[in-house]
């Protein structure tokens, strides 16, 4: 284990005018030291068929070992090499600090793999026995999936004492061993659940990405923003914002997501776009924000989605959209979203070798003791110095706001300006008003990016404070095109239950075919 006498030798060596920040500012203490696990693999962990067999046979479960590394493909190095001495410094581990749920729980021991890859699995349940089903996403089949695997009983353990806090970067980490493995021999790219159900009646989910391996130029490509559900994790007592307790500056991939039972963000917005995708026959390519940031393809897709949130990137994601979009001009972007490249965040090394990269982010230069060292990775607002790189620059709008209480509903109106070939079919003109879709957080048309408002928002922030936002295309120098929603509702449009738009569905969805054939990809169904 790492001492903190370390810790501070070698911040004084790198950072001292940093030094007395971090010790200030991420100091303390939860509860005991406990331990760092050591790597070691796990004694015969289960492993999952294809197809669906029989669930009436009891399969050997491990008994709790030290946790064990799950598979993760690309982890062998940091996105931020230059960083690793600092961002890789840690405190002295206690326990979690709250009460973790008795519930069944469940993460993938990567953030996505290549078809044949294994797919490795941490489960911890208070239950004696527990099973599984791993499910493909495809809004084209009747269920809306493809069950691509399903478990035999397992004997279930209770991991949760096996959770650590390091108290000085504020990171949770659950360390539970592998509990099974998948062998995904055939299985196709795309969004893939874990569903987990144990004899006391609990479910817990996992979502993960089999990525397509290369990246072809002639098709649109899915990205999952693994970065941004990271970010808001609050498994364990933590994430990197301070509404639900202390403040973290790093977060680890080593644990479930704490939201919508272990899905994140997913059914807030980002399901419903990719099944309007799938159900708009596009041949999707898949891949996640993590994996682009450790590998920037040689090769950009000609169309690049990002769903509802795209906040955090690393510079190395942020630098190959600028090259394709504003330089090579090769790549354009849809991005149904807002408040899209925000944050600047590095990769560092994970506390269990194979583990997925964690994530640091101190949201300040000041506070970060690498800006020092390399001022241009520094994990502040892209906007500001010493970064100085306005996301409106890629986007053509950025961030202004959190809409109203962050729940309520305002509309969008067409402008003037939006091109002829976006409202065809539509029946909508100049003034038209859609309803409901300006919710969440709001971005508006950046001066000087050569974005174009193509709807207005009118709104305000939870004062009362009037609020101007935009739906916005732009058309790069280099002759990229880029659409940006500007909300995170805007997928609440692709479901008539979700929201009264004031406009026909069919129209809605007509708009957004639309948008797609505007960006080089005419929908075929």
């Amino acid at each position: 284990m790492r001492t903190m006498r370390r810790r501070l030798g070698t911040l004084v060596a790198l950072a001292a005018a940093a030094l007395v920040f971090v010790l200030v500012v991420d100091g303390g203490s939860f509860g005991g030291a406990v331990p760092r696990p050591t790597s070691a693999a796990s004694a015969s962990p289960g492993t999952a068929s294809p197809g669906t067999p029989s669930l009436g046979h009891l399969a050997p479960s491990p008994a709790p070992p030290a946790p064990s590394p799950g598979a993760s493909a690309g982890a062998a190095s940091s996105a931020s090499p230059g960083a690793a001495r600092i961002d890789n410094l840690e405190g002295i581990d206690g326990r979690v600090p709250i009460a973790l749920p008795a519930g069944i729980e469940v993460y993938a021991g990567a953030v996505s793999i290549t078809p044949g890859q294994q797919l490795m699995l941490h489960v911890s349940t208070v239950a004696a026995q527990y099973t599984y089903a791993i499910e493909r996403l495809d809004a084209t089949a009747r269920s809306g999936g493809q069950v691509v695997a399903r478990s035999a009983v397992r004997v279930g353990h209770d991991y949760r004492s096996l959770g650590t806090f390091d108290a000085l970067d504020r990171t949770a980490r659950a360390n539970w061993p592998v509990t099974d493995t998948i062998g995904t021999a055939g299985w196709a790219p795309g969004v893939y659940v874990v569903t987990a159900d144990d004899t006391r009646g609990t479910r817990g989910q996992a979502i993960f990405v089999v990525r397509t391996p290369v990246l072809a130029a002639g098709a649109p490509t899915f990205v999952f923003t693994a970065l941004t559900y990271q970010a808001y994790n609050l498994w364990g007592g933590a994430n990197l914002y301070a509404y639900a307790g202390p403040r973290g500056v790093r977060v680890s991939f080593e644990r479930p997501y704490a939201l919508e039972g272990g899905m994140g963000f997913w059914g807030r917005g980002d399901g419903r776009i990719l099944r309007w995708l799938q159900l708009r026959g596009l041949a999707l390519q898949y891949t996640t924000d993590y994996d682009l940031a450790l590998h920037p393809p040689a090769v950009a897709p000609r169309l690049l989605i990002l769903p509802r949130h795209a906040e955090y990137v690393t510079a190395s994601l942020r630098d190959w959209v600028e090259q394709h979009v504003n330089t090579a001009g090769d790549m354009n972007v849809l991005d149904f979203g807002s408040n899209g490249f925000y944050w600047q965040v590095r990769l560092a090394e994970p506390r269990t070798p194979g583990a997925p990269l964690d994530i640091v982010c101190y949201r300040s230069a000041a506070g970060d003791p690498y800006a020092a060292v390399d001022p241009t990775l520094a994990t502040t607002r892209w906007r500001e110095s010493p970064l100085n790189r306005p996301e409106g620059m890629v986007f053509g709008a950025q961030y202004v706001a959190v809409i109203g209480n962050g729940y309520t509903r305002y509309g969008f109106t067409v402008t003037d300006q939006v091109p002829a070939e976006l409202l065809a079919g539509t029946g909508w003109q100049p003034g038209t008003v859609i309803r409901g879709l300006l919710q969440g957080e709001g971005d508006l048309v950046y001066p000087g990016s050569g974005g174009i408002a193509i709807m207005d928002g009118r709104a305000a922030t939870a004062n009362g404070t009037p609020l101007a936002t935009s739906v916005t295309i732009r058309t790069s120098p280099a002759g990229a095109r880029v659409f940006s929603a500007g909300t995170f509702a805007w997928a609440d449009g692709f479901d008539p239950a979700q929201v009264d738009l004031g406009v026909t569905a069919a129209s809605f969805d007509r708009f957004n075919r639309n948008v797609l054939t505007w960006l080089g990809f005419p929908p075929a169904s």
